[in-house]
């Protein structure tokens, strides 16, 4: 019974270990700094990432923390080396002026990853709202 148990937990953990070897490797940061934007301005933070590991992976889901924040991500399995991006896009129609701080979950197949979005909303001006895209590592 002691020897199954060993097998079982040694097969568990030689799994997990497994998944964690597959990951997101980002290019530019998890850390996304805008800069400055009007109310109502579309923020599209786009986050590049590379498949580092030896096996596939697949994101299975991408969790913002508010409702004004919208991820898209791949949703196929990836093969290592392959290159793609999350873009997070935030709408700051209904958010007060001042420092903003947004961040995503990703969850995949190998562990949980965070990305944040960061900037400031100036004060309500007269200043058409517009869509802005901004690549993490090319502020």
């Amino acid at each position: 019974m002691k020897n199954a148990l060993l097998m079982l937990l040694m097969l568990v953990l030689g799994q997990i270990a497994k998944a964690q070897e597959t990951q997101i490797q980002t290019l530019g940061g998890d850390t996304l700094f805008f800069g400055t934007c009007n109310p109502g301005d579309t923020i599209e933070a786009v986050f590049v990432f590379t498949v580092k590991g030896t096996e596939k992976l697949m994101i299975r889901q991408v969790h913002p923390g508010c409702q004004c924040t919208v991820p898209q991500y791949p949703k196929d399995s990836m093969a290592p080396g392959t290159k793609d991006s999350i873009v997070l896009a935030l709408h700051t129609r209904n958010l007060h002026a001042g420092p903003v701080e947004k961040f995503a979950i990703v969850i995949n197949t190998g562990s949980e990853r965070m990305f944040y979005l960061m900037g400031e909303i100036l004060e309500k001006g007269t200043a058409a709202p517009r869509r802005r895209v901004v690549r993490a590592g090319h502020q």
